[in-house]
């Protein structure tokens, strides 16, 4: 039994609520409010939204079960929060992006460093998308990156400037061959994109080491991770008056409400 569900069921315990269809819309939305605002017992402060959401959610799914199995009506007048849409994302100007590829150096990892950049940037991945990525991913005649595995599980194909494609085609051809090792799982004509420089999988932890060692080449004194280039990106596009329900598309988001989220980080710009 789902511990949300224990503690509603103890809630109408304390209420001398013995039969569950002496449960009314009151009685829930009382449990409810109390779980907004009682305090974390892991850490100082309320519940947050997506805590209190969780609640909502399993009584709800009880009520769905008592309807379809026991014919037992719970009215429950509860909703769901939205979050509000944090606009304090560290974005990097398109003359800091500049610096970025200029700081990368003409070695092998240097030119993966370049190809990273292509990806989180140019094509605005998420982590993962980029860490999952295979060398048949990149279509160069397309000028496209398929993505395969999204945090949806929805294929897309990302479309890629011509400068970005030279990159992953330099790094493909010229850099990565040089980390792949005798031994490698990788194969020559195949496989993970991204090479570590034993020629196995990169990890996401490396990437983000690479990305600090660049920043701090290229002297941008800020904290910035694989998705701030992916929130830059796509705060750039917006810059450039491409149409919101595009860059959603770009970037992979089921819902328009979470592409949204640029339009205020512009607005707190300005």
């Amino acid at each position: 039994m789902p511990r949300i569900l224990e503690e509603f069921l103890k809630w109408l315990e304390e209420k001398n609520i013995v039969e569950i269809t002496e449960t009314t819309s009151n009685t829930i939305e009382e449990f409810i409010t109390y779980n907004k605002t009682r305090k974390n017992k892991r850490r100082e402060g309320a519940l947050s939204i997506s805590q209190s959401n969780r609640y909502i959610d399993v009584i709800k799914k009880f009520a769905e079960y008592l309807h379809h199995t026991h014919h037992i009506q719970l009215n429950i007048n509860s909703k769901r929060e939205k979050k509000e849409a944090k606009t304090d994302y560290i974005i990097l100007t398109v003359e800091e992006i500049k610096s970025l590829y200029n700081a990368t150096e003409e070695t092998p990892i240097g030119i993966r460093d370049r190809a990273m950049l292509s990806i989180y940037y140019g094509c605005g991945l998420r982590k993962s998308e980029g860490i999952n990525l295979e060398v048949n991913d990149i279509l160069f005649d397309r000028k496209l990156v398929h993505v395969r595995k999204s945090k949806n599980n929805q294929e897309r194909y990302v479309p890629i400037t011509a400068s970005n494609l030279k990159y992953l085609e330099q790094y493909i051809y010229n850099a990565r061959p040089l980390l792949l090792s005798d031994t490698s799982p990788s194969g020559r004509q195949g496989g993970v994109l991204f090479l570590s420089e034993k020629g196995n999988a990169i990890s996401s932890q490396t990437m983000y080491i690479r990305l600090k060692q660049v920043c701090e080449k290229a002297k941008l004194n800020k904290e910035i991770g694989l998705h701030t280039l992916r929130h830059s990106i796509a705060t750039h596009l917006l810059q450039q008056g491409i149409q919101l329900e595009q860059i959603a598309l770009f970037l992979g988001h089921k819902s328009l409400e979470s592409t949204q989220i640029y339009t205020h980080i512009m607005n707190n710009e300005k």
